[in-house]
């Protein structure tokens, strides 16, 4: 797990509606679960590996600091906000899931308010993910790092939808179907190039 974070707090706090009293850990690790486990599954290991160490090193410059400044921060503020609602909302206890409600007392979870919330960031989240992953897609040649994975452990970058659409083929012919009756089938995630 990752020490580095691509953005702070601080920022977080300003931009969502997280507290002031909330614990500081919560946050780190809420920063930390969506560094390494959403946005790593965006960038890829090599270009997630060279943006923290760029941080670290204080070299962050040009292309790399116009895609954490434009693009990744926008989308690590409601990813980390996303994995924070776990700790924020719900505390795991002998008797089961509780809310917390103040000093010693607790309540039980209301999960469809709990659901709502998390729905809504979630959206934010994926719409800023969208944007992340239309700006790596356009400007690949900018970062090198996005086609040079060569080990197993190393992530590709994935800019396949994580969420639904609305029309779902299976894969015995539907689809091959649809075009031959006219339909425009193609790949969302690859805008740029047209469908035959």
């Amino acid at each position: 797990m990752t020490t580095t974070f691509l953005i702070s707090e601080a920022k977080l706090r300003e931009y969502t509606d997280i507290d002031n009293n909330v614990d500081t850990a919560l946050i780190k690790n809420g920063i930390r679960e969506s560094q390494d486990i959403e946005l790593q599954r965006l960038l890829g290991t090599l270009l997630y590996d060279k943006l923290l160490s760029d941080v670290d090193a204080g070299t962050l410059t040009g292309n790399y600091q116009t895609l954490v400044d434009d693009y990744v921060q926008d989308f690590l503020i409601y990813a980390a906000y996303w994995y924070i609602l776990d700790s924020i909302y719900l505390r795991s206890r002998n008797n089961g899931l509780l809310i917390p409600d103040g000093g010693s007392e607790s309540s039980a979870v209301d999960r469809t308010l709990y659901n709502v919330k998390r729905q809504s960031v979630k959206n934010k989240m994926e719409y800023y993910a969208d944007g992340l992953k239309d700006y790596l897609i356009e400007e690949e040649a900018l970062f090198p790092e996005l086609t040079q994975n060569t080990k197993l452990y190393q992530n590709s970058p994935d800019y396949t939808d994580q969420y639904g659409s609305p029309f779902v083929f299976r894969r015995n012919g539907y689809a091959e179907e649809a075009e031959r009756r006219g339909m425009t089938i193609f790949d969302r995630s690859r805008r740029q190039y047209p469908p035959n």
